[in-house]
């Protein structure tokens, strides 16, 4: 083997070790945002046993899901806003509420629970049912080892219908949308940084195989 033979084959291997390690770096910087759920649903004004109807107050749940299993969220407050359909096509604001921003390991679930005092809500049906719509917004950090990223803005929202007993309809947990950033994140700018670093490597490897 001669002394540039054993120089190129030093420099794929320096090249090899780069990609590998910017692959790993990646992987371990790739985030997945956390899903929303409107886990429980409570209008005492529209439960029609009680005969309420002036009854102003609003239960509800919310479950917010990690699944990084190695990455932790740290939440902003979440703010939600809700509103009930007076049409197909039209909402009306009922109330707002905050849910105390907290710290969430990974892999984990929180049930965050809260009430507040609606404007007012009358038994108006759409297609025979009575409908709400909830949507939320919030930031969040992700820990990774120990340092965070930087803020991702986050939101959402989905239909609840309510049922006669003024509960939420159906039992599962129902889905506030995709969480899609409003502005740009520092979380995929990393990502698309390590992205970057691996193309490169990929051309490099290439170019290496075609000129040998």
């Amino acid at each position: 083997m001669t002394s540039s033979d054993g120089c190129c084959q030093c420099c794929f291997s320096f090249i090899i070790t780069l990609g590998l390690t910017a692959l790993f770096l990646w992987l371990s910087l790739r985030v997945d945002e956390p899903k929303c759920y409107v886990g429980s649903f409570y209008v005492p004004a529209l439960n029609k046993t009680l005969n309420t109807p002036n009854n102003r107050t609003i239960v509800f749940v919310v479950e917010l899901d990690n699944g990084n299993k190695d990455k932790g969220i740290q939440y902003d407050n979440v703010s939600l806003n809700f509103e009930i359909f007076v049409d197909a096509n039209t909402t009306r604001p009922v109330g707002n509420a905050t849910i105390v921003g907290f710290y969430q390991g990974h892999k984990k679930e929180a049930k965050k629970w809260g009430y507040f005092d609606s404007y007012g809500v009358n038994r108006t049906l759409v297609n025979g049912k009575v409908y709400f719509r909830v949507n939320f917004t919030t930031s969040v950090k992700y820990k990774i080892l120990l340092w965070y990223t930087k803020r991702d803005k986050l939101w959402g929202g989905g239909n609840v219908e309510i049922d006669d007993s003024g509960a939420k309809t159906y039992r599962k947990g129902i889905r506030l949308g995709a969480s899609l950033p409003i502005v740009e994140s520092g979380a995929p700018k990393t990502r698309g940084c390590y992205c970057a670093l691996l193309g490169l490597f990929l051309c490099i490897l290439f170019f290496r195989f075609i000129f040998a």
